[in-house]
């Protein structure tokens, strides 16, 4: 009888450490597998292309321009496989004090992405033009966005200096937006003269996580400069007067020779307000009025002058 007893306990003891083992064999399982879960990547600016698509694009492995070939002799590359990475889980809005000036390219990480902070005038860069343009964010993992922002280096920066938060100036700043594998932003572009940058923000709205593009972009000899553009261009435009103003703004401008003619004014946001003229005027001096109604709210806007294949930008301020 007690032997009968002892088989039993001891089968049941048998059982219960099985169990146990099994339990402890699935729980480090789980837990192996959980390690090995694929980080799920996020995006980049693609247009105007970002320093790291770029990179990626021309092939980690043999890139073609020097820019990229130095990055990848400098940093390896990975940076570039990984060109959806470029971010900060710690965030949280506070994208200046996380990140010091010439780490803004690599999102305060130099270690792994330091060659996008390369100071150089090499960069592959995206020609452009004063006026309208569309930055476009490429998500491979959508997320809910609390805001986008879009700067640009200020008049007189060159490609050999460093990227500073000082040296940057916001051209927009969205709201909210839903998931999306694509999101456009349209910004009004300044007047430039050659290489610029092109810096963007992607601020997720239920984490702290944001993500960080810097895209290259030329605006080739573009001028100001009015008695040179009137020697080889179709017409030029003046700042309108008076500026700021309350309620009318005269623009002037001139045509060289009789040529379709758009002058059509934006927000700050890039959001058209209203086209003031778009047809076809002989040459000579012109002039048109824009006046501002009760929906236009005090601030800056620009208003961009078309004809031919020229256009130029101006910035005017609405007072209330």
């Amino acid at each position: 009888m007690k032997l009968k007893l002892r088989s039993q306990r001891f089968r049941k003891n048998h059982l219960w450490k099985t169990v146990v083992l099994h339990s402890k064999t699935l729980c480090c399982t789980a837990l192996t597998l959980a390690s090995f879960q694929p980080v799920f990547t996020h995006g980049t600016v693609t247009s105007p292309p970002s320093r790291v698509w770029v990179c990626f694009q021309e092939n980690p492995e043999s890139p073609d321009s020097p820019a990229c070939d130095a990055a990848v002799k400098g940093w390896g590359t990975q940076a570039f496989y990984d060109w959806t990475e470029v971010a900060r889980m710690d965030a949280g809005g506070e994208h200046r004090k996380i990140i010091n000036d010439g780490n803004l390219a690599s999102a305060g990480r130099p270690d792994k992405f330091g060659g996008l902070d390369q100071v150089r005038d090499d960069w592959v860069a995206t020609p452009v033009t004063p006026g309208p343009f569309t930055l476009t964010w490429t998500i491979t993992a959508p997320h809910e966005t609390l805001y986008y922002e879009v700067y640009i280096t200020k008049e007189g920066w060159t490609p050999n200096q460093p990227l500073t938060w000082d040296s940057i100036e916001l051209l927009k700043r969205t709201g909210g937006r839903p998931l999306s594998s694509e999101d456009k932003i349209d910004v009004v572009l300044p007047e430039r003269t050659g290489k610029h940058v092109l810096y963007s923000i992607w601020q997720r709205s239920k984490t702290p996580e944001a993500f960080y593009s810097t895209s290259d972009i030329d605006f080739g000899n573009n001028t100001l400069d009015v008695d040179s553009f009137e020697k080889s261009k179709l017409g030029a435009v003046e700042q309108n007067y008076p500026n700021p103003f309350t309620s009318k703004s005269t623009i002037k401008y001139s045509l060289q020779k009789k040529s379709p003619v758009n002058i059509t004014v934006y927000n700050i946001l890039g959001q058209k307000v209203k086209t003031l003229i778009n047809t076809e005027k002989g040459a000579g001096e012109h002039e048109i009025v824009f006046n501002a109604d009760d929906k236009n709210e005090a601030g800056v806007y620009f208003y961009v002058f078309r004809t031919g294949d020229y256009s130029e930008t101006r910035r005017m301020v609405i007072r209330k």
